[in-house]
């Protein structure tokens, strides 16, 4: 057959002789593919989709490239023993696609939610950078807070604080 099935028959299938099985791990929202394994080195159009979802943009840092040019490649290489799946997949822009595979810049894991951050070659550590799902929300207090911190005139001896009596003054450089 053809499809998803139960544990318990997939038991019932190797007891009786099965010689194999691909094994197809989904999403049960929507069944999108999530891990193909070693099964296929393209990516199927569910499980691109997917990950442009979850990455929004290039994941390399610093990067904002939301094209659709981005390019669907694999964190550990196929030829290096790495499967086609979600949590072995980013998304990056042309220059930083070959950037990856050219220099010393090393991605770290990713996982189903969550792209890859990064490692610099000289070791600094990049949290992966995620868009923004939803809009933050301000509490009251923060708006508040804010309004008050726009409507002070200045302190003392700030070169930006308008006077009632004096016209504004711009800081001059020192040279």
């Amino acid at each position: 057959g053809y499809g998803p099935i139960p544990p318990s028959m997939a038991r019932a299938l190797v007891a009786d002789g099965a010689e194999s099985f691909r094994r197809v791990l989904t999403d049960p929202r929507d069944g999108a593919p999530l891990e193909i394994g070693r099964e296929s080195y393209r990516i199927p159009k569910a499980l691109r989709q997917w990950l442009r979802l979850r990455d929004g943009k290039c994941q390399f840092p610093g990067c904002s490239n939301q094209s659709l040019d981005n390019e669907a490649d694999h964190l550990k290489a196929w030829a290096h023993g790495g499967t086609t799946g979600i949590s072995n997949l980013t998304q990056l822009c042309p220059k930083h696609h070959k950037l990856k595979h050219s220099t010393p810049w090393q991605p770290t894991e990713a996982t189903k939610d969550e792209p890859p951050g990064w490692i610099s070659p000289t070791g600094r550590h990049y949290n992966s950078e995620q868009p923004d799902r939803e809009p933050p929300h301000w509490p009251g207090a923060a708006i508040d807070a804010d309004q008050r911190f726009h409507d002070v005139q200045g302190f003392p001896g700030d070169p930006w604080a308008l006077s009632n009596d004096q016209p504004p003054r711009v800081p001059v450089p020192l040279e």
